[in-house]
């Protein structure tokens, strides 16, 4: 049995750039809860961290982030993502926006690496 990921994410409330955020403690949660507005609890920081990764704002919506499967490389866990831009062809919404989207991933040993991957 898998364990359930557990992610969360959102259009509004991420910061104007784009960028992550790494957490690894209930101090950082709580900030990075109120900033996006997210109601969850926290996870336990004994066993996990967070990701959060961000779009930066856009004039329209459309734009997302998204997360790759996670890579364990010796003791260090490599959590790569990317920012997907709507088709050109594609009806979006005509709103500023700051995507963003969080995910809980299992603490390792070592250090933690996020790394953006252009499209």
């Amino acid at each position: 049995m898998t364990t359930p990921v557990e992610e969360w994410k959102g259009q509004y409330g991420g910061p104007l750039e784009p960028g992550h955020l790494l957490v690894t403690d209930l101090k950082g949660w709580k900030a990075l809860a109120a900033q996006v507005k997210l109601d969850a609890n926290s996870p336990d920081f004994a066993k996990s961290v967070v990701v959060a990764v961000f779009a930066g704002e856009h004039p329209t919506g459309g734009f997302s982030a998204s997360f790759d499967e996670p890579a364990v490389k010796g003791d260090d866990l490599i959590v790569r993502y990317r920012i997907k831009k709507p088709a050109p062809t594609s009806f979006v919404t005509q709103a500023f926006a700051q995507p963003w989207k969080v995910r809980v991933f299992p603490r390792p040993k070592g250090k933690v690496r996020v790394e953006f991957l252009p499209e």
